[in-house]
Protein backbone atom coordinates (compact mmCIF):
# COMPACT_ATOMS: atom_id res chain seq x y z
CA UNK A 1 0.00 0.00 0.00
CA UNK A 2 2.01 3.10 -1.27
CA UNK A 3 1.35 5.77 2.48
CA UNK A 4 3.18 8.75 3.93
CA UNK A 5 3.58 7.79 7.54
CA UNK A 6 4.93 10.30 10.23
CA UNK A 7 4.47 9.49 13.95
CA UNK A 8 6.68 6.00 14.08
CA UNK A 9 7.31 4.81 17.09
CA UNK A 10 9.77 2.03 18.40
CA UNK A 11 7.49 -1.06 18.75
CA UNK A 12 8.94 -3.78 21.32
CA UNK A 13 6.42 -6.12 19.12
CA UNK A 14 7.64 -5.32 15.58
CA UNK A 15 9.90 -8.60 15.46
CA UNK A 16 7.41 -10.64 17.12
CA UNK A 17 6.21 -12.91 14.56
CA UNK A 18 3.05 -14.86 15.02
CA UNK A 19 4.37 -18.23 13.29
CA UNK A 20 -0.05 -19.28 13.79
CA UNK A 21 -1.03 -17.14 12.05
CA UNK A 22 1.10 -17.94 8.88
CA UNK A 23 0.64 -21.29 9.04
CA UNK A 24 -3.63 -20.72 9.15
CA UNK A 25 -3.78 -18.44 6.16
CA UNK A 26 -0.83 -20.31 4.27
CA UNK A 27 -2.47 -20.80 0.87
CA UNK A 28 0.99 -23.63 0.11
CA UNK A 29 -0.39 -25.40 3.03
CA UNK A 30 -3.60 -25.66 1.80
CA UNK A 31 -5.38 -24.43 5.05
CA UNK A 32 -7.97 -22.07 5.65
CA UNK A 33 -7.99 -18.76 6.14
CA UNK A 34 -7.74 -17.15 9.87
CA UNK A 35 -11.26 -16.82 11.47
CA UNK A 36 -12.71 -13.11 10.89
CA UNK A 37 -16.06 -11.62 12.10
CA UNK A 38 -17.63 -8.38 10.45
CA UNK A 39 -19.56 -6.01 11.94
CA UNK A 40 -20.72 -2.41 10.93
CA UNK A 41 -21.77 0.03 13.62
CA UNK A 42 -24.23 2.73 13.19
CA UNK A 43 -22.47 5.16 12.18
CA UNK A 44 -21.14 3.22 9.17
CA UNK A 45 -17.59 1.94 10.34
CA UNK A 46 -16.80 -1.28 8.96
CA UNK A 47 -15.28 -3.90 11.69
CA UNK A 48 -12.95 -6.70 10.71
CA UNK A 49 -12.12 -8.48 13.51
CA UNK A 50 -9.80 -11.44 14.30
CA UNK A 51 -8.58 -13.02 17.04
CA UNK A 52 -5.18 -14.95 16.95
CA UNK A 53 -4.20 -16.08 20.43
CA UNK A 54 -0.36 -16.47 19.46
CA UNK A 55 1.23 -13.39 21.10
CA UNK A 56 -0.33 -11.16 23.90
CA UNK A 57 -0.20 -8.70 20.60
CA UNK A 58 -3.07 -6.46 19.35
CA UNK A 59 -3.05 -4.15 16.19
CA UNK A 60 -5.34 -2.40 15.25
CA UNK A 61 -5.64 -0.55 11.22
CA UNK A 62 -7.99 2.10 10.56
CA UNK A 63 -8.65 3.30 6.78
CA UNK A 64 -10.52 6.56 5.49
CA UNK A 65 -11.28 6.18 1.87
CA UNK A 66 -10.47 9.34 0.12
CA UNK A 67 -6.51 10.00 0.74
CA UNK A 68 -5.14 12.45 -1.88
CA UNK A 69 -6.90 11.73 -4.61
CA UNK A 70 -10.00 13.82 -3.30
CA UNK A 71 -7.23 16.46 -2.64
CA UNK A 72 -9.36 20.21 -3.72
CA UNK A 73 -7.77 21.66 -7.24
CA UNK A 74 -4.67 24.17 -6.36
CA UNK A 75 -4.00 22.11 -3.04
CA UNK A 76 -1.61 19.17 -3.72
CA UNK A 77 -0.67 17.36 -0.41
CA UNK A 78 -3.51 18.98 1.80
CA UNK A 79 -4.71 15.15 2.71
CA UNK A 80 -0.74 14.10 3.48
CA UNK A 81 -0.26 17.52 5.63
CA UNK A 82 -3.62 16.62 6.91
CA UNK A 83 -3.06 12.72 7.88
CA UNK A 84 0.77 13.31 9.17
CA UNK A 85 -0.81 15.75 11.75
CA UNK A 86 -3.92 13.64 13.31
CA UNK A 87 -1.07 12.23 15.78
CA UNK A 88 0.21 15.61 16.58
CA UNK A 89 -2.30 16.72 19.09
CA UNK A 90 -5.65 15.58 20.28
CA UNK A 91 -8.28 16.44 22.48
CA UNK A 92 -7.29 15.84 26.06
CA UNK A 93 -3.33 15.39 24.19
CA UNK A 94 -0.59 16.78 23.56
CA UNK A 95 1.76 16.00 21.03
CA UNK A 96 4.16 15.04 23.19
CA UNK A 97 1.83 13.38 26.01
CA UNK A 98 1.11 10.98 22.93
CA UNK A 99 5.10 10.20 22.27
CA UNK A 100 5.57 9.50 26.05
CA UNK A 101 1.95 7.47 26.09
CA UNK A 102 3.36 4.91 23.38
CA UNK A 103 6.87 4.98 24.48
CA UNK A 104 5.84 3.86 28.08
CA UNK A 105 3.30 1.56 26.38
CA UNK A 106 6.39 0.07 24.46
CA UNK A 107 3.86 -0.19 21.50
CA UNK A 108 3.49 2.30 17.95
CA UNK A 109 1.15 4.72 16.44
CA UNK A 110 0.97 5.78 13.37
CA UNK A 111 -0.67 7.90 10.69
CA UNK A 112 -0.64 9.02 7.23
CA UNK A 113 -1.54 9.32 4.16
CA UNK A 114 -1.93 7.25 0.36
CA UNK A 115 -3.88 8.23 -3.16
CA UNK A 116 -6.49 6.46 -1.73
CA UNK A 117 -6.81 6.91 2.13
CA UNK A 118 -6.15 8.12 5.41
CA UNK A 119 -4.66 5.98 7.84
CA UNK A 120 -4.38 5.58 11.73
CA UNK A 121 -3.04 1.89 13.34
CA UNK A 122 -1.96 1.13 16.59
CA UNK A 123 0.12 -1.84 17.78
CA UNK A 124 0.58 -2.86 22.09
CA UNK A 125 0.27 -5.57 24.36
CA UNK A 126 -3.18 -7.56 24.67
CA UNK A 127 -3.54 -5.66 28.33
CA UNK A 128 -3.00 -2.17 26.75
CA UNK A 129 -6.03 -2.41 23.51
CA UNK A 130 -8.31 -0.06 25.27
CA UNK A 131 -5.86 2.50 25.24
CA UNK A 132 -4.53 1.85 21.39
CA UNK A 133 -8.39 2.35 20.63
CA UNK A 134 -8.83 5.36 22.31
CA UNK A 135 -5.43 6.98 20.66
CA UNK A 136 -6.96 5.79 16.76
CA UNK A 137 -10.41 7.18 17.88
CA UNK A 138 -9.07 10.33 19.06
CA UNK A 139 -6.59 11.00 16.38
CA UNK A 140 -9.52 10.39 13.87
CA UNK A 141 -12.46 12.00 15.87
CA UNK A 142 -10.78 14.87 17.98
CA UNK A 143 -7.10 16.26 16.43
CA UNK A 144 -6.28 19.70 17.55
CA UNK A 145 -3.61 20.74 15.02
CA UNK A 146 -1.86 23.06 17.02
CA UNK A 147 -1.00 26.10 14.80
CA UNK A 148 2.88 25.69 15.34
CA UNK A 149 2.73 21.84 14.68
CA UNK A 150 1.06 22.48 11.36
CA UNK A 151 3.78 24.71 10.48
CA UNK A 152 6.37 23.03 11.40
CA UNK A 153 5.19 19.52 9.58
CA UNK A 154 4.42 22.02 6.60
CA UNK A 155 8.23 23.15 6.26
CA UNK A 156 9.08 20.04 6.98
CA UNK A 157 7.44 18.68 3.90
CA UNK A 158 8.28 21.68 1.88
CA UNK A 159 12.08 20.61 2.57
CA UNK A 160 11.92 17.13 1.62
CA UNK A 161 10.33 18.46 -1.84
CA UNK A 162 13.05 20.65 -2.40
CA UNK A 163 15.93 18.33 -1.53
CA UNK A 164 14.11 15.86 -4.53
CA UNK A 165 14.72 18.12 -6.89
CA UNK A 166 17.75 16.60 -6.49
CA UNK A 167 16.70 12.85 -6.84
CA UNK A 168 16.55 12.35 -10.80
CA UNK A 169 14.57 9.07 -10.14
CA UNK A 170 11.86 11.14 -8.34
CA UNK A 171 11.75 13.67 -10.93
CA UNK A 172 11.38 11.24 -13.51
CA UNK A 173 8.24 9.36 -11.36
CA UNK A 174 7.00 13.10 -11.06
CA UNK A 175 7.30 13.93 -14.44
CA UNK A 176 5.65 10.36 -15.56
CA UNK A 177 2.28 10.72 -13.02
CA UNK A 178 1.90 14.56 -14.43
CA UNK A 179 2.09 13.44 -18.48
CA UNK A 180 -0.13 9.99 -17.31
CA UNK A 181 -3.07 11.42 -14.98
CA UNK A 182 -2.91 14.96 -16.14
CA UNK A 183 -5.23 17.09 -13.73
CA UNK A 184 -7.49 13.74 -12.59
CA UNK A 185 -7.61 11.51 -9.84
CA UNK A 186 -3.70 10.05 -8.74
CA UNK A 187 -2.39 13.53 -11.02
CA UNK A 188 -1.98 15.53 -7.79
CA UNK A 189 0.91 13.98 -5.85
CA UNK A 190 0.44 12.50 -2.23
CA UNK A 191 3.13 15.46 -0.63
CA UNK A 192 1.98 18.28 -2.96
CA UNK A 193 4.16 20.48 -4.61
CA UNK A 194 6.33 23.25 -3.94
CA UNK A 195 3.82 25.53 -5.05
CA UNK A 196 0.80 23.72 -3.66
CA UNK A 197 2.03 23.06 0.03
CA UNK A 198 3.62 26.89 0.42
CA UNK A 199 -0.14 27.76 0.26
CA UNK A 200 -1.58 25.56 2.08
CA UNK A 201 -3.30 26.37 5.91
CA UNK A 202 -4.98 25.02 8.89
CA UNK A 203 -8.13 26.47 7.71
CA UNK A 204 -7.25 23.90 5.05
CA UNK A 205 -6.40 21.38 7.22
CA UNK A 206 -9.33 21.97 9.38
CA UNK A 207 -11.62 21.45 6.15
CA UNK A 208 -10.08 18.31 4.49
CA UNK A 209 -10.53 16.99 8.69
CA UNK A 210 -14.06 17.76 8.27
CA UNK A 211 -14.96 16.58 4.92
CA UNK A 212 -12.86 13.82 4.56
CA UNK A 213 -12.21 11.99 7.58
CA UNK A 214 -15.73 10.36 7.72
CA UNK A 215 -17.12 7.72 9.84
CA UNK A 216 -19.39 5.92 6.88
CA UNK A 217 -15.67 5.87 4.66
CA UNK A 218 -13.87 3.84 7.82
CA UNK A 219 -13.11 0.22 7.60
CA UNK A 220 -11.02 -0.96 10.98
CA UNK A 221 -9.39 -3.82 11.06
CA UNK A 222 -8.05 -5.64 14.43
CA UNK A 223 -6.27 -8.50 14.86
CA UNK A 224 -4.77 -9.68 18.36
CA UNK A 225 -5.15 -11.64 21.13
CA UNK A 226 -8.08 -10.00 22.63
CA UNK A 227 -11.85 -11.98 22.13
CA UNK A 228 -13.78 -10.54 19.39
CA UNK A 229 -17.03 -9.69 21.60
CA UNK A 230 -14.36 -7.00 23.20
CA UNK A 231 -12.65 -5.87 19.98
CA UNK A 232 -15.88 -4.90 18.82
CA UNK A 233 -17.54 -3.40 22.50
CA UNK A 234 -14.95 -1.16 22.66
CA UNK A 235 -14.75 -0.10 19.42
CA UNK A 236 -18.72 0.59 19.85
CA UNK A 237 -17.63 2.59 23.13
CA UNK A 238 -14.98 4.83 21.66
CA UNK A 239 -15.97 4.94 18.18
CA UNK A 240 -19.83 4.24 18.01
CA UNK A 241 -21.02 8.00 18.48
CA UNK A 242 -18.45 9.69 16.42
CA UNK A 243 -20.73 11.48 13.54
CA UNK A 244 -19.02 12.90 10.43
CA UNK A 245 -21.14 15.30 7.62
CA UNK A 246 -21.86 13.22 5.11
CA UNK A 247 -20.02 14.52 2.32
CA UNK A 248 -19.86 12.22 -0.79
CA UNK A 249 -16.43 11.02 -1.89
CA UNK A 250 -15.52 13.03 -5.57
CA UNK A 251 -12.96 12.09 -7.46
CA UNK A 252 -12.30 11.00 -11.31
CA UNK A 253 -10.39 8.11 -12.79
CA UNK A 254 -8.32 9.54 -15.95
CA UNK A 255 -8.68 9.18 -19.66
CA UNK A 256 -5.77 7.15 -21.16
CA UNK A 257 -3.49 9.59 -22.50
CA UNK A 258 -2.39 9.60 -26.25
CA UNK A 259 1.67 7.96 -26.18
CA UNK A 260 4.04 11.21 -26.11
CA UNK A 261 7.84 11.65 -24.33
CA UNK A 262 9.27 14.05 -22.00
CA UNK A 263 12.12 14.91 -21.14
CA UNK A 264 13.76 16.76 -18.40
CA UNK A 265 16.94 18.66 -18.43
CA UNK A 266 19.32 17.66 -15.96
CA UNK A 267 23.56 17.37 -16.18
CA UNK A 268 23.92 13.41 -14.88
CA UNK A 269 25.61 10.77 -15.93
CA UNK A 270 22.88 8.36 -15.30
CA UNK A 271 19.32 8.94 -17.35
CA UNK A 272 16.45 8.11 -15.44
CA UNK A 273 13.84 6.49 -17.55
CA UNK A 274 9.82 5.61 -16.71
CA UNK A 275 7.62 4.68 -19.48
CA UNK A 276 3.91 3.35 -18.89
CA UNK A 277 0.50 4.13 -18.95
CA UNK A 278 -2.65 4.00 -17.38
CA UNK A 279 -3.38 0.11 -15.41
CA UNK A 280 -6.11 -1.46 -14.18
CA UNK A 281 -8.08 -0.96 -10.72
CA UNK A 282 -7.66 -3.67 -8.07
CA UNK A 283 -11.08 -4.69 -8.38
CA UNK A 284 -10.31 -5.73 -11.97
CA UNK A 285 -11.43 -9.00 -12.64
CA UNK A 286 -8.50 -10.06 -14.33
CA UNK A 287 -5.99 -8.67 -11.58
CA UNK A 288 -4.50 -12.64 -10.89
CA UNK A 289 -4.26 -13.04 -14.64
CA UNK A 290 -2.46 -9.00 -14.85
CA UNK A 291 -0.28 -9.99 -11.91
CA UNK A 292 1.16 -12.93 -13.32
CA UNK A 293 1.50 -11.27 -16.56
CA UNK A 294 3.44 -8.47 -15.43
CA UNK A 295 5.83 -11.12 -13.07
CA UNK A 296 6.98 -12.44 -16.62
CA UNK A 297 7.81 -8.80 -17.61
CA UNK A 298 9.54 -7.49 -15.19
CA UNK A 299 7.87 -7.77 -11.66
CA UNK A 300 9.68 -11.23 -11.26
CA UNK A 301 13.31 -9.94 -10.48
CA UNK A 302 16.26 -11.91 -11.91
CA UNK A 303 13.37 -13.98 -13.58
CA UNK A 304 11.72 -11.72 -15.59
CA UNK A 305 12.52 -10.81 -19.19
CA UNK A 306 13.39 -7.23 -18.99
CA UNK A 307 16.02 -7.95 -15.90
CA UNK A 308 17.15 -10.74 -17.65
CA UNK A 309 17.74 -8.17 -21.34
CA UNK A 310 18.78 -5.34 -19.78
CA UNK A 311 21.19 -6.29 -16.86
CA UNK A 312 22.07 -9.86 -17.63
CA UNK A 313 22.51 -9.66 -21.21
CA UNK A 314 22.94 -5.92 -22.27
CA UNK A 315 24.73 -4.74 -18.57
CA UNK A 316 22.75 -1.43 -19.54
CA UNK A 317 21.36 -1.06 -16.04
CA UNK A 318 21.48 -2.55 -11.91
CA UNK A 319 18.30 -2.75 -11.75
CA UNK A 320 15.26 -2.80 -14.39
CA UNK A 321 11.08 -3.48 -12.65
CA UNK A 322 7.82 -2.88 -13.87
CA UNK A 323 4.31 -2.80 -12.09
CA UNK A 324 0.66 -2.32 -11.70
CA UNK A 325 -0.58 -0.13 -9.04
CA UNK A 326 -2.88 -1.49 -6.49
CA UNK A 327 -5.59 1.04 -6.84
CA UNK A 328 -9.07 1.85 -6.41
CA UNK A 329 -9.25 3.49 -9.99
CA UNK A 330 -6.81 2.52 -12.63
CA UNK A 331 -3.65 3.26 -11.28
CA UNK A 332 -0.07 3.53 -13.32
CA UNK A 333 1.61 0.47 -15.33
CA UNK A 334 5.22 1.46 -15.63
CA UNK A 335 8.46 0.45 -16.16
CA UNK A 336 11.14 2.06 -14.56
CA UNK A 337 15.85 2.18 -14.54
CA UNK A 338 18.42 4.27 -14.66
CA UNK A 339 21.01 3.79 -16.98
CA UNK A 340 23.71 5.24 -19.02
CA UNK A 341 22.81 8.78 -20.46
CA UNK A 342 24.90 7.31 -23.65
CA UNK A 343 22.80 3.99 -23.54
CA UNK A 344 19.57 5.35 -22.77
CA UNK A 345 18.44 5.01 -26.47
CA UNK A 346 18.90 1.46 -26.66
CA UNK A 347 18.15 0.36 -23.00
CA UNK A 348 14.24 1.89 -24.19
CA UNK A 349 14.31 0.74 -27.54
CA UNK A 350 15.46 -3.28 -25.67
CA UNK A 351 12.19 -2.33 -23.07
CA UNK A 352 9.54 -1.04 -25.56
CA UNK A 353 10.98 -4.70 -27.42
CA UNK A 354 9.88 -6.68 -24.11
CA UNK A 355 6.64 -4.74 -23.77
CA UNK A 356 6.02 -5.44 -27.81
CA UNK A 357 7.11 -9.46 -27.73
CA UNK A 358 4.62 -9.80 -24.35
CA UNK A 359 1.73 -8.10 -25.73
CA UNK A 360 1.78 -10.36 -28.95
CA UNK A 361 3.07 -13.53 -28.22
CA UNK A 362 2.33 -13.81 -24.35
CA UNK A 363 4.41 -15.73 -21.78
CA UNK A 364 5.77 -19.09 -21.61
CA UNK A 365 4.70 -22.94 -19.48
CA UNK A 366 8.24 -22.23 -17.74
CA UNK A 367 8.10 -18.53 -17.20
CA UNK A 368 3.85 -19.22 -15.73
CA UNK A 369 4.97 -22.32 -13.55
CA UNK A 370 7.70 -20.19 -12.10
CA UNK A 371 5.72 -17.05 -11.57
CA UNK A 372 3.25 -19.13 -10.07
CA UNK A 373 5.58 -20.80 -7.53
CA UNK A 374 7.12 -17.33 -6.10
CA UNK A 375 3.74 -15.75 -5.72
CA UNK A 376 1.86 -18.97 -3.58
CA UNK A 377 5.36 -19.07 -1.62
CA UNK A 378 5.58 -15.67 -1.19
CA UNK A 379 2.01 -14.77 0.25
CA UNK A 380 2.13 -16.54 3.71
CA UNK A 381 5.19 -13.49 4.34
CA UNK A 382 2.58 -11.10 3.79
CA UNK A 383 0.64 -12.81 6.99
CA UNK A 384 3.32 -13.31 8.82
CA UNK A 385 2.54 -11.03 11.89
CA UNK A 386 -0.64 -9.07 13.58
CA UNK A 387 0.25 -5.75 12.05
CA UNK A 388 0.84 -7.39 8.34
CA UNK A 389 -2.91 -9.61 9.20
CA UNK A 390 -4.33 -6.55 10.26
CA UNK A 391 -3.61 -4.27 7.13
CA UNK A 392 -4.05 -6.83 4.94
CA UNK A 393 -7.73 -7.59 5.94
CA UNK A 394 -8.58 -3.82 5.69
CA UNK A 395 -7.77 -3.57 2.48
CA UNK A 396 -9.48 -6.77 1.48
CA UNK A 397 -12.30 -5.07 2.96
CA UNK A 398 -11.43 -2.13 1.37
CA UNK A 399 -11.19 -3.52 -2.70
CA UNK A 400 -14.29 -5.75 -1.91
CA UNK A 401 -12.20 -8.71 -2.66
CA UNK A 402 -14.48 -11.15 -0.71
CA UNK A 403 -13.94 -13.37 3.01
CA UNK A 404 -12.43 -16.03 1.10
CA UNK A 405 -9.69 -14.15 -1.21
CA UNK A 406 -6.73 -15.52 1.70
CA UNK A 407 -8.17 -18.97 1.81
CA UNK A 408 -8.19 -19.03 -2.24
CA UNK A 409 -5.46 -16.84 -3.42
CA UNK A 410 -2.92 -19.52 -3.81
CA UNK A 411 -5.92 -21.43 -6.21
CA UNK A 412 -7.08 -18.34 -7.98
CA UNK A 413 -3.31 -18.15 -8.67
CA UNK A 414 -2.72 -21.65 -10.38
CA UNK A 415 -5.79 -21.25 -12.06
CA UNK A 416 -4.28 -18.36 -14.44
CA UNK A 417 -3.41 -20.51 -17.85
CA UNK A 418 -1.21 -18.94 -20.61
CA UNK A 419 -4.39 -18.20 -22.70
CA UNK A 420 -5.31 -15.78 -19.54
CA UNK A 421 -1.72 -14.40 -19.82
CA UNK A 422 -2.23 -13.44 -23.17
CA UNK A 423 -5.08 -11.86 -23.36
CA UNK A 424 -3.97 -10.03 -20.54
CA UNK A 425 -1.00 -8.63 -22.10
CA UNK A 426 -2.84 -8.16 -25.22
CA UNK A 427 -5.45 -5.97 -23.51
CA UNK A 428 -3.62 -4.11 -20.67
CA UNK A 429 -0.21 -3.49 -22.48
CA UNK A 430 -0.20 -1.25 -25.48
CA UNK A 431 3.33 -0.65 -26.72
CA UNK A 432 2.11 2.10 -29.15
CA UNK A 433 0.72 4.30 -26.55
CA UNK A 434 3.16 4.43 -23.56
CA UNK A 435 4.32 7.45 -22.12
CA UNK A 436 8.04 7.94 -21.95
CA UNK A 437 10.18 10.33 -19.43
CA UNK A 438 13.79 10.61 -19.58
CA UNK A 439 15.97 12.64 -16.90
CA UNK A 440 19.59 13.64 -18.48
CA UNK A 441 20.95 15.98 -20.52
CA UNK A 442 18.91 17.30 -23.39
CA UNK A 443 21.79 17.80 -26.08
CA UNK A 444 22.93 14.40 -25.34
CA UNK A 445 19.49 13.13 -25.39
CA UNK A 446 18.37 14.28 -28.28
CA UNK A 447 21.75 12.63 -30.38
CA UNK A 448 20.17 9.52 -29.92
CA UNK A 449 16.87 10.65 -31.12
CA UNK A 450 15.18 11.36 -27.78
CA UNK A 451 13.47 14.41 -27.69
CA UNK A 452 9.76 16.00 -26.14
CA UNK A 453 7.09 15.33 -28.20
CA UNK A 454 3.23 16.28 -27.40
CA UNK A 455 4.19 19.44 -26.07
CA UNK A 456 5.81 18.01 -23.20
CA UNK A 457 8.14 19.86 -21.20
CA UNK A 458 10.13 20.20 -17.91
CA UNK A 459 6.97 22.10 -16.03
CA UNK A 460 5.63 18.69 -16.22
CA UNK A 461 8.23 17.33 -13.88
CA UNK A 462 8.48 20.58 -11.69
CA UNK A 463 4.22 20.06 -11.13
CA UNK A 464 4.34 16.90 -9.16
CA UNK A 465 5.60 14.90 -6.54
CA UNK A 466 7.14 11.60 -6.27
CA UNK A 467 4.94 8.41 -7.12
CA UNK A 468 3.86 6.61 -4.05
CA UNK A 469 5.33 3.42 -3.18
CA UNK A 470 3.94 0.40 -4.54
CA UNK A 471 2.65 -0.99 -1.59
CA UNK A 472 1.99 -4.75 -1.16
CA UNK A 473 -1.16 -4.83 -1.33
CA UNK A 474 -3.56 -7.83 -1.91
CA UNK A 475 -2.63 -9.44 -4.63
CA UNK A 476 0.87 -8.59 -5.26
Amino acid sequence: MNATSHHRRALLLSCACVATIAAAASPAAGAAGPTVERATLGNGIRLVLSQQRSVPIVAMNCIVDGGARVDPPGKAGLASLTGSLLSEGTKGRTSEEISRLIDSLGGSFDTGTSTDWVLASAAVLSRDFATGVDLVARSLREPTFPPDEVERRRKEILGELEADEDEPGLVAQRAFRKALFGDAAYGSPVDGTPDSVRQLTRDDVLAYHRDEIQPARTICAVVGDVPVAEMKATLERLLGDWQGSGKPLTAKGASAPRARSVVVDRPVTQASIVLGQIGVARSNPDYFSVLLMNWVLGGGGFNSRLMQTIRTKGGLAYSVASAFESSKLPGAFQVALQTKVESAAEAIRLVRAEIRKLHDEGATDAELDAAKDYLTGNFPLRLDSTGKLAGFLGQIEYFGLGDDYIERYAERVRAVTLADVKKAAGTYLQPGELIQVVVGPQAKLAEQGIAATGGASDAAASAAAPAPALAAQPGR
